[in-house]
């Protein structure tokens, strides 16, 4: 299976209020980003044809950590310096709006693990040494697999980017009071260093997913995360770009054409591309409702069907998960997250 990709997963674009950051900003067009972006990681992971629309969707990852970053400088930075929200506080609102989906694609994930091995129990599958029910309760915490070719969470691949996520969104909150904005445009400087070293070793920014590449995959955060809340802090002093609605969604699918280098996608196209989009009327917001859903749950779905449908049946099995994908999405937010998170509001 392709290597996963991940997704910062905070509630983008428009004029929101809600559990998301249960603040109110004004993100303009960044919903739609995100829609594009999620719909490139699932094209990437299809075999065939499909993938061929997004060879490089594995970038998507590096905007939406940049996204992640914007949006939580604006809803948390100012209560997490002067003290009127505490990292415990932080750390409960962050787990109540990525838990939930995130523990359903491990479900998801174990129950297409179970089926493979049901019905091809000699199809190739990477797993750790290690009792099923503890690779079920690590992963359902967040924590990788390391030490092994396999993917770091073995039932569904896409959760890497989610535990870079929460503990580095844990590290950012902690250290709010005194990070000043040189401090951190010299953590995003020497995340940009890191990234170069990985393309001069590895060809491409496609690390993280395994449990051999972690380390790769906390460098692409700590090089965007801290330039999207750079970018917060700046916005004041930022251009104020008119742009057709359209053109930054064109040019985010672009960039996962693979037409350019990835540490050019990652360093220049993605940050422009925010400051494109960071102001105008909303746009594409169910896409972005969407977006998490997408993409916490495709993996194991297309593991599955890679394990179990003949290679000669995968074009026409890749369109239907395809739709299987979109439409799970769509049942998933509208029938769990939002209760949920909506429960979560009123508590």
């Amino acid at each position: 299976m392709a290597q996963g990709c991940g997704n910062a997963l905070v509630r983008l674009g428009g004029t929101f209020s809600g559990p998301m950051t249960g603040a109110r900003h004004k993100f303009g067009r960044l919903d739609g980003l995100r829609g594009v972006a999620a719909l490139a990681v699932v094209l990437y992971h299809l075999p065939g044809p499909l993938h061929a629309l997004a060879p490089r969707g594995y970038l998507a990852v590096d905007l939406f950590f940049l996204l992640s970053g914007f949006v939580i400088a604006a809803a948390y930075e100012e209560r997490l310096r002067d003290g009127a929200m505490s990292l415990g506080t932080f750390a409960l609102v962050r787990l109540k709006r990525l838990w939930p989906l995130y523990g359903l694609g491990v479900v998801v994930g174990v129950l297409a693990f179970s089926l493979v091995r049901t019905l091809r129990p000699d199809a190739p599958f990477l797993f750790p040494d290690m009792p099923l029910a503890a690779a079920i309760a690590m992963s359902l915490l967040f924590l990788p697999q390391l030490g092994y070719g396999g993917p770091a969470f073995p039932f569904n691949s896409a959760s890497w980017s989610l535990s870079v996520e929460i503990f580095g969104n844990l590290a950012y909150a902690s250290m709010a009071k005194s990070l000043r904005t040189p401090m951190l445009a010299v953590v995003s400087a020497a995340g940009l260093a890191g990234l170069a070293i990985v393309m001069w070793r590895n060809g491409d920014l496609n690390v993280g997913v395994s449990g051999t590449s972690m380390a790769g995959g906390y460098l692409r955060f700590v090089f965007a995360f801290p330039l999207g809340a750079l970018l917060y802090r700046l916005d004041g002093r930022l251009p104020q770009v008119e742009v057709p609605a359209g053109l930054p969604l064109l040019v985010t699918a672009f960039a996962f054409s693979g037409a350019l280098p990835d540490l050019m996608v990652a360093a220049v196209l993605f940050p422009a591309v925010l400051i494109a989009s960071r102001r105008g009327a909303p746009m594409l917001q169910w896409a972005g409702m969407l977006s998490y859903p997408l993409y916490i749950l495709h993996p194991p779905l297309i593991a599955a069907m890679e394990a179990l449908v003949p290679a000669e049946a995968l074009p026409v099995a890749s369109l239907a998960v395809l739709g299987l994908s979109l439409g799970g999405a769509a049942l998933a937010n509208r029938y769990f997250d939002r209760p949920v998170q909506g429960r979560f509001a009123h508590a």
